[in-house]
């Protein structure tokens, strides 16, 4: 999107705090620049701030537990640091809808597979009382699903920590009816081992999705997996990439 542009934006959602995308220091660029952009692009405009969906129960700081230590990771932007940004903040925990229905945010996803089973090592700190506390699952993760029409439904994964075939199964439930159309997004994947490799594409395949826009934390050996075995219907997703489905 052209920098001219960013006045026709009117809400990011947060899918899945991973902290690449949403740094919240200016010289990686991140949430909190991309808000002030934003809104001073609709400011010229005479438009509202841009709305900043949330899920409330997001934590300041992830991290892994190391055998010797524990590791954090940079601070997510706090609510708080959002708002003085510009950010209209939205929390909602639950399904809801956005764009006058044109989209629906998943809220939390059912964990029905038996492999896919989050993000391993992974931690939250507990502001409040001062400690860590184990986080595999990530029950803040959210996608985001639009019914395209004549097409089916378009699933946008955060990094997937939920799982890729979880949260298209659960979109395929929330569609009512609707095929599966196309997958974005990361399936994280990338440190899987060859067998759930296997069992995830197995999966996806039975979902008889038409298009797989697998990113950044797939990883090559899964995207070669789908290749081989759904030939035709991997599409590669790089940065800059415009997809018009």
């Amino acid at each position: 999107m052209a920098l001219e542009e960013l006045d026709s934006l009117e809400i990011l959602v947060i899918i899945d705090n991973e902290v690449d995308p949403i740094s919240k220091y200016p010289q990686q660029g991140g949430m909190l620049r991309a808000v002030k952009l934003i809104n001073a692009a609709k400011a010229s405009k005479g438009l509202a701030n841009v709305i900043v969906d949330l899920h409330p129960n997001r934590p300041d700081f992830r991290g892994v537990t190391l055998p010797d230590f524990q590791m954090s990771l940079e601070a997510d932007p706090t609510f708080a640091e959002i708002t003085n940004a510009g950010g209209i903040i939205f929390k909602n925990a639950d399904t809801h809808t956005v764009l006058d229905d044109m989209f629906l945010i998943s809220g939390e996803i059912p964990r029905v597979t038996s492999y896919e089973t989050g993000l391993r090592r992974g931690a939250r700190f507990v502001r409040e009382k001062g400690e860590w506390e184990e986080d595999t699952l990530i029950l803040d993760e959210r996608f985001v699903v639009c019914n395209l029409k004549d097409r089916g439904l378009v699933v946008f994964t955060g990094c997937s920590h939920a799982g890729v075939v979880n949260a298209s199964k659960h979109a395929l439930t929330l569609g009512q009816g609707a095929p599966l159309y196309a997958v974005m997004g990361g399936y994280h994947l990338a440190d899987a081992q060859q067998g759930q490799i296997d069992e995830s594409v197995g999966d996806l395949m039975a979902l008889r999705p038409k298009l797989l826009i697998p990113g950044h934390c797939t990883g090559w050996k899964a995207k070669y997996r789908i290749e081989e075995v759904m030939g035709g219907k991997l599409a590669p997703s790089t940065v800059g990439t415009r997809f018009t489905l």
